[in-house]
């Protein structure tokens, strides 16, 4: 929500995190606004709120972009701004219901996310959760005059539905 917008902006000032979810650029107030308004008015992205459910507090977002709804097809972010948060299930639990909703609410049938090479416990959560290596975009991440390989994983309807079979 749009009340919402300060909040966020402020936990995306973690230089440490931008830089790991390839975020460039300090997000700025008419910044956080021109997101917003761009999210209002696409069919192609689906973005929503990581909140803690007994606070209300803000702690990340995920969602959709690029959905390219002929193709049946989407990228996929996730990213807990909130560092206290982490390794605690809360990106666990909106990287297993955002891929549910993608695939069984919007008839999506691939989605793909690309993780900077050196974060490699987050490929570890990526692929724990049941996302494949498909390739690597060499040298497509530039942080700190230091390139790095961009990954890319992806989880398919077909092998989604298999691992909540055996879940």
């Amino acid at each position: 929500m749009k009340e919402d917008l300060p909040r966020l902006q402020r936990l995306m000032g973690d230089r440490e995190t931008r830089e790991m979810a390839g975020e460039v650029y300090l997000v700025t107030e008419k910044g956080m606004q021109e997101f917003y308004d761009k999210f209002q008015e696409t069919s192609n992205r689906i973005w929503l709120i990581i909140e803690d459910r007994e606070t209300q507090k803000i702690i990340g977002e995920t969602g959709f972009l690029r959905i390219f709804f002929p193709w049946k097809t989407a990228d996929y972010s996730l990213i807990l701004w909130d560092r206290s948060y982490r390794g605690k299930g809360y990106g666990r639990e909106a990287a297993e219901l955002m891929p549910d909703y993608g695939f069984n609410t919007i008839n999506l049938h691939r989605v793909a996310i690309g993780v900077v090479a050196w974060n490699e416990g987050g490929i570890g959560f990526w692929k724990n959760i049941g996302f494949r290596e498909e390739g690597r975009q060499i040298d497509g991440f530039l942080s700190g005059g230091k390139f790095a390989d961009f990954v890319m994983l992806s989880l398919l309807e077909d092998d989604y539905r298999e691992i909540k079979k055996t879940n």
